[in-house]
């Protein structure tokens, strides 16, 4: 598990290498095996016959970090505590020992892995691309517990340290030695190991600079001296209107810094562990790691993939349509290596549609995270063309134009002129039933829908729209090609709108059934924000284009009648759009005012038309109506067949309708409020504000299987 070896020279090895695992962890038992090697190399110093150390792994990687399943399953906040005073007294131990330690970073360094680097004296990485270095544990709703927070505090300065540690980002070796993460870049493991021995008797009393005796902590880290206090009180500030106290792991960060600070280096680490104990025994705590980790894990390892069909690598793919989506398209297929063709009417707009990748991949070569021969390299594999005959020699046609039926059924009938039989076509829409556009070709089981959404290049997820006649065999293709340009694919059965069109849809509409209440448009987008949501819904409606909302609703009308159950909000859209001609952010004014497309202030006179009542709701109240109603159409969908898991459901809120993620998405909203007191909650909403909040009848039962 754990491997030590010394050279004649003095120099020891420590070869990390975990049995029965891919990747090397510390967890509450590997911490225990630390502790009599770390004796053993004590002994040796005594004895005069080990210089130095060197970390090292025998795998791809360096060290992964720690074990989320034990602290995700850990009932008693004592155990969290111990493991973390564990962690520390490792970490304190090989820092303090008196000899040089070097960690020799093979691969990957993140959480635990990147803080046991951090405890050595010197950081040497390999220059490959899998190698990354980073404190992700925020992500998760946790902070890093090993003492990173008061290293890199006193390393860096107290701002650069904040940004790194309050984003957990993951970084590659060049910018990680750029933010001084790391020391030092080799290109090869030979060359590693070498200049590690190197350090090493170059530097055979290398100590920390806060373990120095003479060590005083720089005024420019004193929270006590007015231009640091100054520094601290903006950046608060900047947490609080950031994460709206939503994210305490983000507080507990800044809080250990400051704290840290006062004291010792030894007492600021047990600072750190107070709070990363009180973070992990939280239910926010828990939701980001059930959302984050455990969802996304299951979903990226194919629990919802058709079984039985071999694994589908596209090679080559032709995209119809050269515009925002399909560029963005293009540019994820060509940074894995897929021939792209970029068809469009003319040469000339699909070449446009090639200049907007290579804008994309410049703005990385200008941040330095990719060379101009790479980029090159990446654009060589996007092809313009106006001609149809490149279809076929693809496996994948991805047709991504405006969102018109007339439109799309017309380039379907084109495009099935030329695709080979085992190819699969996909349509990229987010309301055009796949079923019903299917009847335009011979072979509808090769017909799929790709859902992508705006911004294609950032939003991680894609709907997969299985339609009536799509054969499972293209449905594990569709997945197979999602994770192949590393999106989260989520399958949904064809049907009206979709998943996330319906949760962002009810979501709009109740806030326009409030404002036509009386409620202030200005409480409702705070209260929004305030409840977690990515974009507040008025905002959202404007992003949307209010004709494409009114489109939507006239089409649930044509198709169910009377059944319809209309709701009262549906009258803001249309006035908007009839009376009033604000159609939204792409029109320069809807809900909001807009400047070249950044939006401004809130339309001054939506209060004219939309008078606020003396009878205002409290902001909690405002809050649930949004959120229920999100969690409850949810439960709909999952009854009606349209999606299967409870996992894909909470993703797709999370990253298709913006839901709150610290709430771990719809269904695991209802677990952390408790399934009896919302069926109770919603009943009581229902009383008050309509029929939109009462619970689907086989409601209990269904809460007790998620």
């Amino acid at each position: 598990m754990i491997n030590f070896k010394r050279d004649k020279y003095g120099v020891g090895t420590i070869i990390l290498d975990m049995d029965d695992r891919k990747v090397n962890i510390i967890n509450h038992q590997v911490a225990k095996i630390w502790q009599p090697l770390l004796d053993f190399l004590e002994d040796n110093v005594k004895q005069g016959v080990l210089k130095g150390v060197i970390i090292t792994s025998a795998k791809n990687s360096f060290l992964a970090g720690g074990d989320l399943d034990y602290l995700h399953k850990t009932k008693r906040a004592e155990d969290v505590y111990q493991h973390t005073a564990t962690l520390r007294a490792i970490f304190r131990r090989i820092e303090n020992m008196g000899i040089p330690f070097v960690a020799a970073i093979n691969g990957a360094a993140l959480g635990s892995g990147y803080e046991l680097a951090l405890a050595c004296h010197y950081r040497i990485a390999l220059d490959k691309p899998k190698t990354l270095i980073g404190l992700p544990e925020v992500t998760l709703g946790m902070m890093p517990v090993g003492g990173a927070i008061a290293r890199l505090t006193r390393l860096l300065g107290f701002e650069k340290a904040f940004n790194i540690l309050s984003v957990g980002k993951q970084m590659h070796v060049k910018e990680a030695l750029k933010r001084s993460l790391i020391d030092e870049i080799v290109p090869d493991e030979i060359e590693m190991l070498i200049r590690a021995n190197e350090w090493i008797h170059s530097n055979p009393d290398f100590r920390k600079p806060w373990d120095k005796p003479d060590y005083v902590l720089p005024k420019s880290q004193d929270p006590t001296w007015l231009p640091t206090a100054k520094e601290i009180s903006v950046i608060n500030a900047r947490i609080v209107k950031k994460t709206r106290n939503n994210y305490p792991a983000i507080q507990s960060i800044f809080n250990s810094m400051i704290e840290g600070l006062y004291l010792t280096f030894d007492a600021s680490t047990r600072i750190e562990s107070r709070y990363f104990t009180s973070l992990v025994m939280s239910s926010d705590c828990r939701n980001l790691t059930q959302a984050y980790w455990y969802d996304i894990n299951r979903i990226k390892s194919g629990m919802s993939r058709p079984q039985g069909y071999s694994r589908f690598k596209v090679r080559t793919i032709t995209i119809i349509g050269s515009g925002k989506m399909g560029s963005g398209i293009a540019y994820l297929a060509a940074l894995r290596g897929i021939t792209v063709y970029m068809k469009d009417v003319s040469l000339s707009t699909a070449q446009q549609g090639k200049a907007m990748v290579e804008n994309r991949l410049k703005r990385i070569v200008k941040a330095q995270k990719m060379t101009e021969g790479q980029m090159n390299e990446i654009l060589a594999f996007v092809k313009p063309t106006d001609s149809f005959e490149v279809i076929k020699e693809s496996d994948l046609i991805i047709e991504s134009v405006f969102e018109s039926e007339t439109l799309k059924r017309r380039i379907i009938k084109d495009v099935h002129k030329y695709m080979h039989s085992d190819a699969i076509l996909a349509t990229n829409t987010s309301t055009i039933g796949i079923s019903n556009l299917a009847t335009s070709i011979k072979n509808p089981e090769n017909y799929v829908g790709l859902h992508f959404f705006d911004p294609v290049t950032k939003i991680p997820m894609i709907e997969v729209i299985k339609g009536e006649q799509t054969s499972e065999e293209t449905v594990a293709k569709a997945f197979d090609f999602a994770r192949q340009i590393k999106k989260i694919p989520i399958i949904i059965k064809d049907s009206l709108a979709f998943y996330t069109t319906r949760i962002s849809r009810v979501y709009i509409l109740e806030a326009f059934n409030m404002l036509l209440e009386g409620h202030s448009a200005a409480a409702i987008e705070q209260a929004a924000i305030q409840a977690g949501m990515k974009y507040p819904p008025l905002f959202l409606a404007d992003a949307i284009g209010l004709q494409n909302i009114l489109a939507l609703e006239e089409k649930v009308i044509g198709i169910f009648g009377d059944i319809y159950k209309k709701l009262k909000g549906v009258e803001v859209v249309e006035r908007m759009v009839h009376d009033f001609d604000r159609r939204g952010m792409n029109s320069g004014d809807g809900f909001y005012s807009y400047n070249n497309g950044k939006k401004e202030y809130l339309w001054r006179e939506l209060s004219d038309h939309f008078p606020m009542s003396n009878d205002k709701l409290d902001q909690n109240t405002v809050m649930e109506r949004l959120l229920f109603v999100q969690c409850l159409e949810a439960i709909r969908c999952m009854n009606a067949g349209m999606i299967a898991t409870s996992e894909e459901a909470n993703l797709g809120s999370i990253f298709g309708a913006g839901f709150a993620d610290f709430k771990g998405g719809v269904l695991q909203y209802i677990n952390d409020y408790g399934i009896d007191a919302f069926n109770r909650r919603a009943n009581e909403l229902a009383e008050l504000y309509g029929w939109q909040f009462m619970p689907p009848k086989p409601f209990a039962a269904f809460a007790e299987e998620m």
